[in-house]
């Protein structure tokens, strides 16, 4: 188990979705300010990941009937861009999932054997009362 890798997916990982942040906030901005007459504008800059998202898409789907597309194209765009607010809403809760967790080196004779991530928040399960521990045992797979 080489656990250096698994630490280096996770930096990858982190790094490439705040690049992506930063695109969405750039998208968010060109919305709001399409001539650039104050750039970058002051707006969206300290809003959570969530927000963020939240607001661009409120602005993107809000200026698409201004673009004056046929009707075909328009709804493919506003299908689309939902679509991909959807996948990154999901890696949005993995990021924080990943980021909020606890990582546990499991070792035998000295040498790191696996690599738990354990997130610290415990639910409970509604229908049982039981609580319910997010933990995973992670492999050099884990991050594909």
């Amino acid at each position: 188990m080489n656990e250096s890798y698994i630490y280096q997916r996770i930096g990858e990982f982190v790094v490439s979705f705040q690049w992506l942040e930063g695109k969405i906030r750039e998208i968010g901005w060109f919305i709001l300010d399409p001539s650039r007459k104050e750039w970058p504008p002051k707006q969206l800059r300290n809003e959570s990941t969530e927000k963020l998202f939240t607001k661009v898409e409120r602005l993107f789907l809000q200026a698409l009937p201004k673009c004056s597309l046929d009707r075909e194209h328009e709804e493919k765009l506003r299908a689309s861009f939902l679509e991909y607010g959807a996948r990154f809403h999901a890696l949005r809760r993995a990021r924080n999932k990943i980021l909020h967790s606890a990582f546990v080196e499991l070792k035998a004779g000295g040498e790191i054997e696996g690599l738990l991530r354990s997130n610290p928040q415990i639910a409970v399960d509604p229908e049982t009362g039981e609580s319910l521990f997010d933990q995973e045992l992670l492999t050099e797979n884990s991050f594909k």
